[in-house]
């Protein structure tokens, strides 16, 4: 709107000499106030957008550490207590404002690389105790239809001593 104003001011045209440099002062004083207020929003939205910029540095300085253990995770409490935490710092993420347009989407794009990067991670891990739950189901069917075989079994010495060795298979 001030540009549209400067640009009228010019299409305008002159004014009587006695006049002209009291009202371009009084019309540059206005549009010189204009200019700091200007300058003061984007000098304050830019010191913002760097403070976001930090704030989420932050955050992916923590999501890298998670990360980073996640290879000593070797149970479901710690795969719980981990994804609370990314969950968290998703969380916290979506409330913080932009970054600096030069770095707002790389900050994002590595931001979103360390979130699927979790989350494929923990993926992979019940995926595994999947398979594992599997073949110990697998292995368990076993030792019952050879439990059941023996139980008609009359050689009470023989036949206690295989039932224990196969106790002693279900408890591995």
């Amino acid at each position: 709107a001030l540009q549209q104003l400067h640009d009228e001011w010019a299409e305008i045209g002159p004014v009587a000499r006695e006049l002209r440099e009291d009202l371009w002062n009084r019309f540059k004083q206005a549009s010189s106030v204009i200019n700091k207020k200007h300058q003061a929003y984007f000098d304050e939205l830019h010191a913002k957008e760097n403070e976001n910029l930090e704030k989420k540095q932050a955050l992916i300085a923590q999501l890298s550490t998670l990360n980073s253990q996640l290879s000593t995770h070797k149970n479901n409490k710690q795969w719980d207590d981990s994804t609370e935490k990314v969950q968290a710092i998703q969380q916290e993420w979506r409330t913080i404002g932009y970054a600096p347009k030069k770095q707002n989407q790389a900050i994002y794009n590595e931001y979103r690389e360390l979130c699927e990067a979790f989350f494929k991670a923990k993926t992979a891990y019940y995926k595994g105790m999947r398979n594992e739950f599997s073949e110990n189901l697998k292995k368990k069917r076993e030792l019952v239809e050879a439990a059941e075989a023996l139980k008609d079994s009359i050689e009470w010495a023989e036949t206690t001593n295989r039932l224990i060795e196969l106790q002693q298979q279900w408890k591995k």
